[in-house]
């Protein structure tokens, strides 16, 4: 009986620690907007790293803990998207050169298993996303309240990708969004001048 009594204070203490550090993040990070105060979209192309266990992106000190939530959407169709945190920030690069500088700061995002390694290039959304809807087999995300849902598109030019976030329906709604991702290899291009202008 003693046993069990020490076994179940065991789990509860653990559990609390659990809690304790969800908690830690504040507030201003936990509820995040994707938008930054200067109206730029808190985007990043991503990829899976060369472990196959986790995606990253380039990007300067953004200053957010361990932790933040995060929003993947993998924009090759079929579309998919999923929540995740954003992991932590170092030097040691996600992928081998010329995908990435041995200079590079790159943060790690931690999303579900079965998610990673899908086919294309993914989109981190930084910041409290509601979770996407599917039409047909596009995702759309409400990413400014009282607009037209953002949807995302990627296309190929001759050595990597563009990715795109519009506010409605890509090519024809306002592009919000684009970065490119570069390869190192020759693809097919299939980017349209509304992609890459």
């Amino acid at each position: 009986m003693a046993f069990r009594a020490r076994l179940m204070l065991w789990a509860a203490l653990v559990a609390a620690l659990g809690c304790e550090k969800a908690e830690k993040i504040p507030a201003e990070f936990a509820n995040l907007s994707p938008i930054a105060p200067n109206g730029e979209p808190r985007m990043y192309v991503a990829d899976q790293d060369s472990s196959g266990t986790r995606l990253c992106f380039d990007a300067p000190d953004l200053g957010l803990p361990p932790g933040t939530p995060v929003m993947v959407v993998h924009a090759a169709f079929p579309q998919f998207s999923t929540p995740g945190r954003l992991g932590t920030r170092s030097k040691s690069p996600c992928f081998p050169p010329p995908i990435s500088s041995v200079d590079s700061m790159q943060y790690s995002v931690d999303a579900p298993d079965d998610t990673i390694g899908r086919r294309g290039v993914p989109i981190i959304i930084l910041g409290k996303v509601a979770n996407g809807q599917m039409r047909g087999d596009t995702v759309t995300l409400m990413i400014e309240q009282g607009r037209a849902p953002w949807e995302f598109r990627t296309c190929a030019s001759a050595e990597g990708v563009h990715a795109t976030a519009w506010s409605g329906k890509p090519l024809a709604a306002r592009r919000r969004w684009h970065a490119y991702y570069y390869l190192g290899y020759d693809v097919e291009a299939d980017c349209t001048p509304a992609d890459v202008k």
